[in-house]
């Protein structure tokens, strides 16, 4: 082939909202459309496809996309060659009703178990017209096979257009347990697992390109393949398939930290504990979802665990770890709450001294069991409970961070300050944010480093 019988190199700008498996999704797509001769690109403006990949778990989710989508009209109307595509959790619930309420400004509609067909569906609306949708989930097997499929073109480039120290691998798409808030099991289905040598694989491809931090993704990590078990594709130890893909990763060459999120506590086991008291690439540093503090919510949210068995998983980590890390999520404002159980979640805060917490007033969420829930808490009142919330737990991390003045850390330096030159940021085994001033490259580099100062977002440092 001449050089002038290549095909054009085209542009893809990627808008990505939500949860870290979204990023994962992204550059998951990005690396379909590298096959398909796109390059990425920092801006709308230049590109000649955006994407717009989408969160639903809170509300006004499609008035976001709606509202991206007139921004982006006005390129459309320049180019005509122009494309749009819409994937994630917005357009799996919304549906055909999106591309309606947007004009017929969308060219792709894709649901997050089928963004395998993205390269597909672009080409077929370029012959058709017609906007393409593909939404809804496949049958297990069939997703199996995909994922199978799909193995070859595990990204190793990130959104950011360059090969950074910390990268998500998924793991586990979708949720089989239907918490009454949660829209997840219907954006993203059940639970299917990726078969443990895709996921190492996947690993190995990232560090090979820069990596040096690997977080593992799923909805509910913990559970991770139960249904590949179930099936016989694998066997697991006594300690679980999950525990066993913790440990295999462990093992991998040149792979210095290890993460994973998102753990339901409720089968979370005294096995993965111990194994941060094991292996010190773990870290020191846990997400623990509760969501309430109040026995009598938790059952109404279907959370499958109760406060007693909660603190119980608090216990076997700090008894392996006693200055673990952790944070969690909350809800405040669920349907019935009243100020006692308000005051439970506050009581619990209190006592595990979380790091941080990603706090939410409820949002309802249609199709979900707890929409149709009487006694819901005024908007106001939900407000008040989540400022009085964030203002304890602020002033917590503040006393956390404090305790760290004085001490030498670990840090894992991620990334140079886009604003300050010669200013770095990393992380330390427990997660916390430190900054450091230093002349030399260190992005990818571990270094000890003397706390000097701390306040709620990040502790100062300098290099020993």
């Amino acid at each position: 082939m001449t050089t002038t019988d290549q095909p054009k190199q085209k542009k893809v700008h990627i808008e990505t909202w939500g949860c870290q498996m979204n990023v994962a999704d992204s550059e998951k797509m990005l690396a379909m459309l590298k096959t398909e001769n796109y390059q990425l690109c920092d801006t709308p403006e230049e590109s000649d496809l955006v994407i717009l990949n989408t969160c639903h778990i809170r509300e006004k989710a499609r008035h976001k996309v709606i509202s991206r989508l007139g921004v982006l009209r006005e390129l459309k109307e320049k180019n005509h060659n122009f494309q749009i595509a819409v994937t994630g959790c917005v357009a799996q619930a919304e549906g055909k009703q999106l591309i309606q309420d947007s004009e017929r400004n969308i060219d792709v509609l894709l649901g997050p178990g089928k963004i395998d067909e993205l390269p597909r569906l672009l080409k077929e609306k370029v012959i058709s017209g017609k906007p393409q949708i593909s939404i809804g989930f496949r049958r297990h097997e069939e997703q199996l096979e995909i994922i199978k499929e799909q193995a070859s073109l595990a990204p190793t480039e990130s959104l950011a257009g360059k090969n950074e120290v910390s990268r998500f691998v998924n793991i586990q798409q979708g949720c089989n347990n239907f918490c009454t808030f949660c829209v997840v099991p219907f954006t993203r289905g059940r639970e299917v697992s990726e078969h443990p040598n895709q996921i190492l694989d996947n690993i190995k491809n990232m560090i090979a390109t820069g990596a040096k931090e690997i977080t593992l993704l799923g909805q509910n990590v913990n559970s991770y393949g139960l249904d590949l078990v179930e099936r016989g594709d694998i066997t697991a130890s006594s300690s679980g398939p999950f525990y066993d893909i913790l440990s295999k990763s462990l093992q991998v060459d040149g792979l210095e930290r290890l993460r994973f999120t998102t753990s339901n506590p409720h089968d979370f086991t005294e096995d993965l504990a111990n194994l941060y008291r094991d292996n010190p690439k773990l870290g020191r540093y846990i997400h623990l979802p509760v969501q309430s503090g109040s026995d009598r919510i938790l059952a109404e949210m279907k959370r499958k665990v109760t406060l007693e068995e909660y603190w119980q998983r608090i216990h076997w980590l700090r008894d392996a770890v006693p200055d673990m890390a952790i944070s969690t999520d909350l809800i405040v404002g669920f349907p019935g709450e009243t100020e006692e159980d308000f005051q439970a979640t506050l009581d619990l805060v209190e006592r595990v001294r979380y790091s941080f917490i990603f706090a939410f007033k409820y949002s309802s969420r249609k199709g979900t069991a707890a929409a149709r829930f009487k006694n819901q808490v005024q908007d106001a009142e939900a407000s008040s409970r989540l400022a009085k919330l964030n203002a304890i737990q602020n002033q917590i991390t503040i006393e956390e961070n404090e305790k760290e003045c004085g001490l030498t850390r670990e840090v894992l330096f991620l990334y140079e300050s886009k604003k300050e030159p010669n200013v770095w940021y990393g992380r330390t085994p427990h997660f916390r944010l430190v900054r450091a001033r230093s002349e030399r490259q260190l992005a990818g580099v571990t270094a000890q480093v003397r706390i000097l100062t701390a306040n709620k977002t990040a502790l100062e440092g300098e290099l020993i």
